[in-house]
């Protein structure tokens, strides 16, 4: 097992239905399979991360596929460069898009999702029983030390020491962002001077990079993908209020998907 407490950091073990460490600290699991391993914080907001409404537009988006091409593209690089029956971590898992996809593809690795979004792992827990779902920070991530061979991390926020921290010697690290015109049609519509995404670091201490490389296409949305996409980013609430409402009544739109992602490899 890779999951370790975060009162005291030692090992978890599973149970029937709790995981406990040698401490004594005990965790349950609730009904629909996931662990909550969130470790409240003084000033934290009791309701952490994406809300309800914004994942349940991520998953309409991701059920019509807008984002299938980068998922195949990113089992590639992945199956490429651990081939084997290795563990899988996937930092900012949201409601579990990414890990399920790749479960799919390659069901002989073990994986792990973690988001600091309650919401988000409750949904992704329902939807797969072959992965297990955490509650937790990518910052502080429960994770044991050097036991992970390969950590995605897909639009996420992350602390770079704890991804050096729980990944194998020589293990790999997975960074994925948009790439400069992702969704211009939608800045443009919503601001008076639309800014392209910036350009996405090559370089981290503790890692070399061993690949990069970009994945857009364009997609036609219906306006109630429009509507969908617009609310499962922070679409919902930047830019223009008069013009994000303006956006929201085009019956179609075509946009432009464009991703850029950077395989790193763990120095020793």
């Amino acid at each position: 097992m890779i999951l370790a407490c975060p009162n005291c950091q030692a090992t978890l073990t599973r149970h029937n239905r709790h995981w406990s460490c040698d401490s004594g600290h005990l965790f349950d699991i609730a009904k629909e399979g996931y662990l909550n391993l969130l470790v409240a914080t003084k000033g934290q907001s009791k309701v952490a991360g994406d809300s309800a409404e914004m994942i349940q537009a991520r998953r309409t988006i991701h059920d019509a596929g807008l984002y299938e091409p980068l998922a195949a593209a990113l089992c590639d690089i992945i199956e490429d460069h651990s081939p084997s029956a290795v563990k899988v971590l996937d930092v900012g898992c949201g409601e579990g898009y990414y890990s399920r996809y790749f479960q799919d593809r390659m069901p002989a690795k073990q994986y792990y999702g973690i988001d600091i979004s309650k919401a988000a792992i409750k949904t992704a827990a329902k939807q797969s029983t072959d992965i297990q779902y955490v509650v937790a920070s990518a910052f502080r991530l429960p994770i044991g030390t050097k036991s992970v061979a390969l950590v995605s991390r897909i639009f996420a926020p992350s602390e770079d020491a704890e991804i050096e921290r729980i990944l194998t010697s020589g293990g790999y690290y997975l960074e994925v962002g948009p790439s400069a015109a992702h969704l211009i049609e939608l800045k443009a519509a919503l601001y008076d001077s639309p800014k392209l995404h910036a350009a996405h670091r090559t370089s981290i201490q503790g890692f070399d990079l061993v690949e990069r490389g970009q994945c857009q296409y364009p997609c036609v949305l219906s306006n109630d993908l429009l509507t969908a996409l617009v609310n499962a980013t922070p679409f919902a609430y930047k830019g223009h209020r008069e013009k994000r409402a303006k956006l929201l009544t085009q019956s179609e739109i075509e946009i432009t998907m464009a991703f850029e992602w950077r395989l790193f490899n763990k120095t020793d």
